[in-house]
């Protein structure tokens, strides 16, 4: 296991660029070099690009792909033991009971310390090579900065997220004896100071990078998402604006998104006259209520799953700000599985590589009571059973819809059909399993974006004598319109705006948790936006509302229920502990002397 000590001494002692990904992008298809010195590496710009070519590739690795399933989904009411998980794999079982301890795989967090020691040092030298290589101009230069600077803070974010208070450092070693044990600095001071690293690099950001000649027509996203662009910062930003509370920020940044969507479609899609029922287009979507149109993909009534195929069967979609892309076949072995996503959510095939007792199944599965809900009428997650993604997310493993397979982010292609098993379940859905390891992990796209303002929008309106209070309630009432109708089979089934469920901004705020869940399930968000509303709150109140006692009450006894903050947050490893002396174990999680664990005192 390697340590945050041996992970800062290794980038001080060489340079590690040996690259594990191709991609449609011409820039993730630059050859590995063998390992050299610093001294003759950074001579010229391929140099540069080859080391932010290096992040990326660390980003799609299992182990950092593992933990943002792990930190934003597993411990959230979506997740439930999988196929063997109990017997086959013993960390995820342990966190499926909230019981966690130090000695969790999933408590190792070197993996993105890797990825910010890159970006450290592409920072540090970014503007040395400017100075050997003429070709490389100070606005390119400042371009790379921002978006090593993006991956940094993301990274930052997710440990913040997992941990709260972990070591922050944004120095390049250069010699081994600067190599430092690092205390823990705070949640809030590191989100204000990768917030603030964000807005002082946004303006130098490349904001469409040149279209290459594997990017699809009209869709420059296979370049334009796969790396970090300007909106991709924007992105980032509008989450940790709602962690902040800069409501006026988030919406400003989530617009500038917005923005850019509607030039993109009007530049490249501008000409069409009708949507293809054939091949996924995004259209503009009608007016919402109020006013505001949003362009997204449609589902003809022919084909109802093409939204989804596009998005999650496909990928680098038009609605896509920023994901990892994974092309894999057996015949290209410099192409990079999707391992994490097979492994955990399920494969659709038998390889016994994936687990010695694999059957098809991943190691965590759907809470039953999502795959009950349209049959039970119960609608605790959905609203009705006109609702696509219930269908597209979710294989049923029995007629009883008791239990369930997760497809989302596994099937290649999706395939609706009306005629269900019954009037509840009107329409009858099938999926392509046979590339399950090209699955794309996406971080943020157009309606996660879109649903983030209308948060941010409904915060806002906290105070009720507030001029503009009414009208910021329908700013975020179209928000949700949009991407709720977009999943409708039945447009009769759309959000009145009168309807009791909307009728105050408190009921509004349950809607939207409810509908981001719908929308974002399985992708890395739940269990984060959660925390959000507690951390907001001061409390972990809404986790016991809605993780269901099920899944605390087998773990250890401090964490049955949540009963404070602190128990939401990640122990620190035991392996960390033992060798930064400067890394204290958290108070909650020092009882597990019993386990017979050495901890910091």
């Amino acid at each position: 296991m390697k340590h945050l000590y041996n992970i800062i001494k290794n980038a001080a002692l060489a340079v590690c660029v040996g690259l594990l990904a191709a991609s449609c992008a011409d820039f993730l298809e630059i050859e590995p070099r063998d390992i050299v010195t610093e001294d003759n590496f950074w001579n010229e710009k391929s140099d540069i690009d080859q080391m932010v070519a290096g992040c990326y590739a660390s980003m799609q690795t299992e182990d950092f792909i593992n933990r943002c399933i792990v930190w934003g989904e597993l411990r959230s009411d979506n997740i439930f033991p999988g196929n063997n998980v109990q017997n086959d794999h013993y960390d995820l079982y342990q966190t499926l009971r909230e019981n966690l301890l130090s000695t969790n795989q999933f408590t190792n967090w070197s993996s993105f310390y890797a990825v910010i020691n890159k970006c450290n040092t592409i920072i540090r030298m970014a503007p040395v090579v400017s100075e050997k290589d003429p070709s490389y101009r100070e606005s390119d230069v400042r371009a790379t900065i921002a978006e090593v600077t993006a991956l940094r803070s993301l990274c930052y974010f997710y440990l913040i997220r997992a941990f709260e208070d972990v070591p922050f450092y944004r120095e390049s070693v250069q010699q081994e004896d600067e190599v430092h044990y690092l205390a823990p600095s705070s949640f809030d001071y590191i989100l204000k100071e990768i917030i603030k690293d964000l807005e002082e690099v946004k303006g130098d950001a490349i904001s469409r990078y040149p279209v290459t000649g594997t990017d699809a027509i009209g869709g420059t996203y296979n370049s334009n998402c796969n790396r970090i662009t300007r909106y991709g910062i924007d992105a980032i930003l509008c989450d940790m604006y709602l962690w902040t509370g800069e409501w006026d920020k988030c919406i400003a940044c989530a617009e500038e998104i917005m923005d850019r969507k509607a030039a993109d479609y009007k530049e490249f899609y501008g000409n069409q006259t009708s949507s293809s029922s054939s091949s996924a287009t995004p259209k503009e979507m009608n007016p919402a209520p109020y006013g505001r149109v949003a362009y997204l993909y449609d589902n003809p009534r022919q084909n109802p799953s093409m939204a989804f195929n596009a998005i999650f069967g496909t990928g680098n979609s038009f609605e896509s700000i920023f994901e990892l892309s994974f092309n894999w076949n057996s015949n290209a072995t410099s192409f990079v599985k999707s391992m994490s996503l097979a492994r955990f959510y399920g494969s659709g095939n038998t390889n016994t590589s994936l687990g010695p007792n694999n059957s098809g199944a991943g190691y965590l599965t759907v809470s039953p009571s999502i795959v009950s809900d349209v049959k039970s009428k119960a609608w605790t997650y959905f609203q009705h059973q006109y609702d696509l993604r219930f269908y597209n997310m979710i294989g049923p493993e029995s007629n009883d819809y008791s239990t369930g397979f997760i497809r989302k982010l596994v099937a290649e292609r999706f395939n609706i059909t009306a005629g269900g098993t019954s009037a509840d379940i009107p329409f009858s859905s099938a999926f392509t399993l046979d590339r399950e390891f090209n699955r794309n992990w996406i971080f943020y796209r157009l309606t996660d974006v879109m649903l983030m303002e209308a948060e941010a929008l409904l915060q806002k309106a906290s105070d009720e004598s507030a001029a503009d209070y009414t009208d910021l309630l329908h700013q975020a009432f179209d928000l949700i319109y949009l991407v709720n109708l977009r999943s409708l089979s039945d447009e009769s089934r759309k959000l009145a705006t009168n309807a009791p469920a909307l009728a105050t901004r408190n009921l509004m705020i349950t809607f939207l948790m409810k509908e981001r869940n719908r929308e974002l399930m399985f992708e890395g968000k739940r269990w984060f936006d959660l925390v959000r509303y507690a951390y907001r709150e001061g409390k972990p109140d809404i986790l016991r509302a809605n993780v269901p006692s099920s899944k605390t009450t087998g773990g250890s006894s401090s964490n049955r229920g949540f009963p404070s903050m602190s128990h939401l947050f990640w122990p620190y490893n035991k392996e960390e502990l033992k060798v930064n002396t400067n890394l204290t174990q958290k108070a909650i999680y020092k009882n597990e002397a019993s386990e017979g664990i050495e901890m910091n005192k």
